[in-house]
């Protein structure tokens, strides 16, 4: 589900109850009117916007962006959803149950709206892309240097793609370290149960 505000002030993508705000310029009032209405049970935003909706974010993160200009054919091992998940189900990383990963991962996979780089055993990294762009939705390393492998695998898989990925304040280092910028802060807020 997608909503605009009167020319793009703001814009919302919302799916099972998690919802996406981009703020350009928003009217808060009548946003704030809408997501009481919608009743999202988790809503993503920069913290700028978050805090002017009064929604204090139960973990704050960083969105970083890299352009992908790594020339060359990544070698990745070819795994099946299951050898993935078992590799990104790692502390740190939020996972949904096995059975809803592999549809959703498989749909994107086959539509050709995911990638994945992978070493057996070793790392594995998702991106989800849409025309130009790609967004790191998990990215894990079993063994000390792997994660950078990784990174320098899906960046080659996307070439020439604006990299988007979002990272707690302990992970920052890695990817700055691997190139990216540090765009903005951001947050997730959580309904309370």
């Amino acid at each position: 589900m997608f909503w605009a505000q009167d020319g793009d002030k703001c814009v919302i993508a919302m799916t099972d109850g998690n919802m996406i705000i981009h703020n350009n310029n928003a009217d808060f009032e009548e946003l704030s009117e809408f997501i009481s209405v919608l009743s999202p049970v988790c809503v993503f935003s920069d913290s700028q916007t978050l805090e002017k909706l009064s929604l204090i974010p139960d973990e704050n993160i960083n969105v970083v962006y890299k352009k992908a200009d790594l020339e060359g054919q990544a070698v990745s091992d070819t795994l099946s959803s299951d050898e993935l998940y078992r590799l990104l189900d790692v502390d740190g990383l939020s996972l949904p149950d096995y059975p809803h990963f592999a549809v959703d991962f498989c749909r994107r996979l086959n539509h050709g709206f995911a990638k994945y780089f992978a070493l057996k055993d070793k790392c594995a990294v998702i991106t989800f892309n849409s025309g130009d762009k790609a967004i790191i939705n998990g990215l894990a390393s079993h063994e000390k240097g792997y994660g950078t492998v990784a990174i320098k695998g899906i960046l080659q898989k996307n070439y020439g793609k604006d990299f988007l990925a979002c990272c707690r304040d302990s992970v920052l280092p890695f990817y700055l370290k691997n190139g990216f910028k540090k765009l903005y802060n951001a947050g997730y807020w959580v309904k309370e149960k």
